[in-house]
């Protein structure tokens, strides 16, 4: 018999009301249609690609965007965009990213890619293929579940396939880092040991395809964690101990008094670039 908190939970947390998920749907066709960004200077390639995987965090969700400063596209610094009117074409990098839906504020990614081309001198081509609210259970016709047959998008299959293609600009790209942040959604959704599962399944078939690439883990909101749903211990006990199962991986906690505010939960501006450099050390520690 199914647990009275699981049933609530899935009523609370599951998937929006047809009308809302239409409407959300209809704005995104616009938003892709606007989405623009500026086309990097011609055979810029080989490239070190970096993959930005997840739900919001990973998107971008930071308040206090400052494309004239600390967020303007670091000239060494690319990106293959998952939207927009120049999907297909290698854009300048700098928040905010072009994911499957372009948004308005910071993420990590680009602090990550910007450290990553000053220690090594090589240019650097991020693949942003991260969606707000996701998850590994089926949720408003998305799914990281790679072996999900049924759901309207499977994220995963549409990640591999924008990994690909941003390989494929140039013989010399090499896959360098996988960038994994996600999980909150999950969390009202999934058993710990469900989740677990398809996350491994997940960094499997991504090792099969792409060989041993290091793959860091960020941890959720320490904030969210403390006050959010009873399992959210559960889920970031999986983060955790995914080192432990998965060789060259590494795990990140999150930072701590760094979020938008009391009621938006998510990392700041100043805490997604705070983020991105314990990824990049995380990633220097482990090749």
């Amino acid at each position: 018999m199914s647990d009275p908190d699981d049933i609530l939970d899935r009523q609370r947390h599951g998937d929006s009301p047809w009308r809302e998920r239409l409407i959300t749907r209809a704005k995104e066709v616009v938003i892709r249609a606007r989405a623009s960004g500026t086309p990097a200077p011609p055979n810029s390639g080989p490239y070190r690609v970096v993959a930005v995987l997840g739900q919001s965090n990973a998107y971008g969700s930071g308040l206090g965007l400052d494309r004239a400063g600390l967020d303007a596209p670091d000239p060494r610094v690319h990106q293959w965009p998952s939207a927009g009117r120049r999907k297909g074409t290698i854009l300048l990098g700098g928040e905010p990213l072009l994911h499957d839906v372009p948004g308005k504020r910071v993420g990590f990614g680009s602090t990550f890619a910007s450290l990553l081309a000053a220690d090594g001198g090589d240019r650097v081509l991020l693949v942003p293929y991260a969606r707000g609210d996701t998850s590994f259970a089926p949720k408003n016709g998305f799914t990281w579940d790679a072996d999900d047959t049924r759901t309207r998008v499977n994220l995963y299959r549409r990640a591999v396939r924008q990994i690909d293609s941003a390989l494929a600009t140039d013989p010399g790209n090499i896959l360098t880092a996988i960038l994994w942040h996600q999980g909150e959604s999950d969390v009202p959704l999934l058993d710990a040991a469900v989740y677990r599962t398809k996350l491994d399944r997940l960094l499997t078939l991504l090792r099969e395809r792409y060989g041993p690439v290091p793959v860091i883990l960020g941890g959720m909101v320490p904030e969210e964690m403390a006050v959010g749903h009873r399992k959210y211990p559960a889920i970031n006990a999986v983060h955790v101990d995914t080192p432990t199962r998965h060789p060259m991986c590494a795990f990140v906690p999150g930072p701590a008094g760094m979020t938008n505010s009391a009621e938006d939960r998510h990392y700041s501006a100043a805490g997604q670039r705070e983020l991105g450099r314990l990824l990049f050390e995380a990633y220097r520690a482990l090749v």
